[in-house]
């Protein structure tokens, strides 16, 4: 038995048999919802799935025809669409336990993130491993912005964000709390002052989460596609912006991994990069 529940624990679910189909996906639409580098996603039968709660609080957004992309409305975790038949795809990141399956390729890996590296040696697709996975969509690149300004914004583009400020710091972190609030294996945010992030439309879109025992962490999501965005510190005068809703390329990749001692037990650090099994060092 394998289970899995969003961040603040409102949506929960169960699996009673054999996980198949574990990849990477770098697709643009995946990095959008999940606010990350990359989303891992897992599959199981139909009928071995089933909720354990929180079907209620459940929130959908159709990112592309057909293709229904869910997450919670309270936390904004990405949660399981087990609306079709056959087959449940859901989010690793989200997992309870080792789900004993590894990932077996990289898809849409020609749509990478120009700031992430994919160091080990699984097999990398242009698209689904096979077309009965579903349809290849092309998202138009986005036009050339201005120099010295990144820009970003969540999939459903309600939300728009520049940031005119240095990126100070950048980091992978695989805590537990960013792996559930991103359903991915780690989250990768980069560190800037507050007063350089301005928000261009939507600001009265996000939502935002804070762990009843957290001190700090916070995560803040579109409400209408559920997309991990920048959230602002005032105390602190800083700006944790995810750079998978980046749109622009950063010029610069991450400075080191952080709180490797809560890594899934599924996901492989294959790169040479600065470890540190707590915050940074």
């Amino acid at each position: 038995m394998i289970t899995g529940n969003c961040l603040c624990g409102a949506v929960s679910w169960q699996v009673d048999g054999d996980l198949f189909h574990m990849t990477h996906c770098h697709c643009s639409m995946c990095r959008k919802a999940h606010g990350a580098a990359f989303a891992t996603y897992v599959n199981a039968k139909r009928e071995d799935f089933r909720f354990m709660s929180g079907e209620d609080a459940i929130c959908n957004y159709e990112s592309s025809p057909g293709f229904v992309r869910s997450f919670c409305g309270e936390c904004g975790s990405v949660v399981p669409d087990a609306s079709g038949s056959g087959r449940v795809s859901f989010p690793a990141g989200c997992l309870n336990e080792d789900p004993g399956i590894r990932p077996q390729a990289h898809i849409f890996a020609t749509q990478k993130a120009p700031w992430h590296e994919i160091a080990d040696d699984l097999p990398q697709h242009d698209g689904y491993i096979t077309p009965d996975d579903g349809p290849n969509i092309d998202r138009p690149a986005p036009d050339a912005g201005k120099a010295g300004v990144l820009r970003g914004s969540c999939l459903c583009g309600d939300v728009a964000y520049e940031v005119s400020t240095p990126i100070k710091a950048v980091y992978n972190c695989h805590c537990s709390r960013c792996r559930k609030a991103r359903a991915a294996a780690h989250t990768t945010n980069g560190f800037t002052a507050m007063d350089g992030v301005t928000f261009l439309r939507g600001e009265d879109q996000l939502k935002s989460y804070k762990p009843p025992d957290a001190k700090m962490f916070t995560h803040v999501f579109c409400a209408r596609c559920g997309s991990g965005m920048p959230r602002l510190n005032p105390d602190m005068n800083v700006a944790a912006i995810p750079f998978g809703s980046l749109d622009d390329d950063p010029g610069r990749g991450i400075d080191s991994h952080i709180f490797t001692g809560s890594k899934a037990p599924w996901y492989e650090i294959a790169d040479d990069v600065p470890q540190f099994e707590e915050g940074p060092g």
